[in-house]
This record gives structure tokens, sequence and C-alpha cells, in this order.
């Protein structure tokens, strides 16, 4: 079966994730959380399982990590990481690489798009994800000159549906009570940086 058979058969069961680098402060992403559990839990009960996100620092960490988060009450979603290049962390900090890897290695697949970086290699791996998907979620406040911009005009001219993560999401997820996992940033940063006295 060819690539381009397998993506038309996953396409109507795959959202991709999208949104910028720089995420809200406290209360605004908190809010923002909310809403991709919400997004997250009413979209795999319309048979949406697969997920893509970037790989990026910033809401694609973000977005990764509560697919990941989850996958504690929605056991059948897969997290599909698609990279722009290999050498798409080199430059960042040493707690977001260890989060990076943290990730790759709970990511059920890891799809490079590019072997090496290039000035359009970030451009790539969005239009990649949106090809493969017919559900696209977005943080955006920027609506022009941005990459997430870019990433969401370009789906909604293949017909993706829209959901914008930074309004109201009405769809309920779980009882409160029922809330026992988060897999918030702290997690991984712990397994790296023990407090002393605890075991690494």
């Amino acid at each position: 079966m060819s690539e381009e058979v397998l993506c038309n058969l996953f396409k109507n069961y795959t959202c991709c994730l999208t949104g910028h680098r720089v995420l809200p402060q406290k209360r605004q992403l908190e809010h923002l959380r909310q809403n991709l559990r919400k997004t997250i839990a009413k979209l795999v009960k319309e048979d949406i399982t697969f997920f893509y996100t970037g790989g990026a620092v910033g809401f694609d960490t973000l977005a990764a990590m509560t697919v990941l988060e989850m996958k504690a009450y929605f056991p059948q979603i897969r997290l599909y990481l698609a990279l722009p290049c290999p050498e798409q962390h080199e430059n960042w900090g040493q707690e977001e690489k260890k989060l990076y890897e943290q990730i790759k290695e709970h990511a059920d697949r890891i799809e490079l798009v590019s072997p090496q970086y290039s000035p359009d290699c970030m451009k790539k791996r969005n239009y990649y994800m949106v090809d493969r998907s017919c559900v696209c979620a977005y943080y955006m406040v920027q609506e022009v000159r941005s990459g997430t911009a870019q990433t969401v005009n370009y789906a909604r001219h293949q017909g993706c549906d829209l959901i914008d993560l930074s309004k109201e999401i009405s769809a309920p997820v779980w009882n409160k009570k029922d809330e026992i996992f988060h897999w918030s940033e702290e997690v991984y940063i712990r397994e790296f940086y023990p407090k002393e006295g605890e075991e690494s």
C-alpha cells in the first residue's frame, strides 16, 4: 500500500495541533490546557484518535504532553511527532532538550519531514501535518505574519475542520473527582533534576 493511500486512509481519524512558541501565563495557560483536554476528549468520541504535533517548544510541547496525559483516559489515542529536521533542538536550553527527549521517547511515532535544516523546513513540517489531518486545532493570537496563522490558513483551504483553542470549549471531559492524572512539565523536569534526597 502506497504512502498516499495510507495518508488518505488515516486522514479521517487524525487531528493536527499547532500554535505559537510563546504560551500565555497563569490563568490563560490553564484555560488553554483545559481546552486542549476537552478538545481531545470530544474528538476521540468522534473517532479521531491520531494527534500530530510539531515537536517545537511552546504550544507543541504543551500539546504533546496533553495528548500523553489524556492516554490515561483514552488508551486508544496516539501521539505522532512531525519533526522539521534533526537539528530542531540544537539551540534549545538544557531543560527544553530533556523534555523534548522525554516526549520523543513516549511518542507513538516520529516522522522526519526534512533530512536537514532548510529555510522552509518548518513550513514543510506544518503543511505535512495538515495534509494528513481532517481537523486542525490551534492556539493563535497573532493572526498575521506567524507560522501558526500560515498553517491555519492552509488548513482552511485544505478543508480541515478548525478548532480555536483560545475560545471557550463547552464539551465536558470528565467529572472533577475523576481527574487523577496530570502530566505537567514539572514531572519531566523532576526526572532529570531531582531534589536533594530524592532518587534520580
